[in-house]
Formats: structure tokens, C-alpha cells, sequence
């Protein structure tokens, strides 16, 4: 999982930029200059601080929900590949190019119009346990409920950073001295440590993939 500054919909996600993949792909090195010049390096910009109409957000958010679902269509073929560095070569690949799309040209838009976002969270809450997994988490002692929040904080950033990829990092580190303690409680712990002022947060955090986090500036 991935990504750290991912908003909405998690079909999601891995998604690829357009102008960054296409038009590379098409032009030779040489030919850089008739790149676009919001992913010319020389030229770039920061996008969040573009302030855009709406109607062009809009036109533009439809246009990157197109790619990303185009793109999607190559994830089957993409896992089903023999086993291998070039197999990995392409998933790492297809990996950055997705998070390009949502991380810098689709989340800065729903970030400035969030009425354009279509996603919504479905089901039940991912801060609902099951009667099993509770039993375990009530078994944990004072050190240990430190132990994941010290985890959480650790995989944070004074970035936005998903819950999911967050609390997928901390339970990877605590995998070995925590292995039955379920993803909920992590996200339980999420929300408790935004209460008390260690982290800040955005979107519902009652569902790990339609919210994010970052430190708290106490400077």
C-alpha cells in the first residue's frame, strides 16, 4: 500500500499520470522540451498552489478518474507476469506513474473542491471489531498499547500521509511482537493519538482509506 497522500476512492489505487507517462513514452529524451510544462522539471510548478476555477477542476477531475480507470484495466495482467525483476520492474513502475495521478494532480483538486469528489466510504466502519479480535485487544498491556502508538507516530510525517499506509506500516514493524492485533485497533489508536494532539487529521478517519494524517507542528 502505498501512499502516503492518496484521497478517496481506493480502487484506486495505484494510478498513473497521463502527461507524465504518455507523452515520455512518446517523445525521446531529446524531445523534452514538448513535454507539458506542469511535468517539465524545468518548468514545474506546485499544483496545490494553483488556484483553478471550478469548472476546469471539475472538467480536469473527470479526465483523471478516465486515466486512472483505463490504467486499472492492466492490473491483472500486470500480477499474472512470470515472477521476476521485470515483472517487478513494471508494478514498481505502474505503482509511481498511479500515484502521480492522485497524489499531485487529482488530490490537490479534491483538496481546493472536495464536492467534486465521487467517493465515498462504504460499509461498515473500519473502527468496528469483531467480538474475537476485542477479546485480543483486551488483553494488551499499558507498554504494548505504547508500543503501536510509537509505531503510528513513527511512520508519520509533517506530510499527509494515508491511515491505511500508515497503520499497514506500524503493524508490519510490530508483526513478530503483535501479530494478532487487528488493523481496527491500529486505526482505534490512529484516531486517539489525532485526540490528544500528536497527529492531525483530515478526512474520516473512520475509514482508513478516505482519511490522512501528518504530525502536529509545535513549533
Amino acid at each position: 500500500m502505498r501512499n502516503d497522500c492518496l484521497i478517496g476512492s481506493e480502487t484506486q489505487r495505484n494510478k498513473m499520470s497521463f502527461w507524465g507517462v504518455s507523452r515520455h513514452l512518446m517523445c525521446p529524451a531529446d524531445q523534452s522540451n514538448f513535454l507539458h510544462p506542469l511535468t517539465h522539471r524545468r518548468n514545474a510548478v506546485s499544483i496545490k498552489n494553483v488556484k483553478m476555477k471550478q469548472e476546469h477542476a471539475a472538467f480536469l477531475y473527470e479526465v483523471y478518474e478516465r486515466v486512472l480507470g483505463v490504467l486499472s484495466e492492466s492490473e491483472a495482467v500486470l500480477w499474472d507476469l512470470p515472477n521476476g525483476p521485470e515483472r517487478d520492474d513494471y508494478i514498481h513502475a505502474y505503482g509511481g506513474i498511479v500515484t502521480d495521478v492522485l497524489c499531485k494532480l487529482r488530490a490537490p483538486i479534491v483538496r481546493q473542491y472536495p464536492e467534486l469528489d465521487t467517493t465515498r466510504p462504504e460499509g461498515p466502519s473500519d473502527l468496528l471489531l469483531e467480538p474475537d479480535e476485542q477479546e485480543v485487544v483486551d488483553r494488551l498491556a499499558t507498554d504494548q498499547v505504547q508500543q503501536i502508538d510509537a509505531a503510528l507516530l513513527a511512520d508519520c510525517a509533517s506530510s499527509w500521509r494515508k491511515v491505511a499506509r500508515v497503520v499497514g506500516t506500524a503493524m508490519s514493524v510490530l508483526s513478530v511482537e503483535l501479530p494478532e492485533i487487528p488493523a481496527g485497533y491500529y486505526a482505534m489508536r490512529v484516531v486517539s493519538l489525532v485526540k490528544r494532539g500528536h497527529m492531525e487529521s483530515q478526512g474520516n478517519l473512520e475509514y482508513m482509506g478516505y482519511s490522512e494524517v501528518r504530525l502536529v507542528d509545535h513549533s
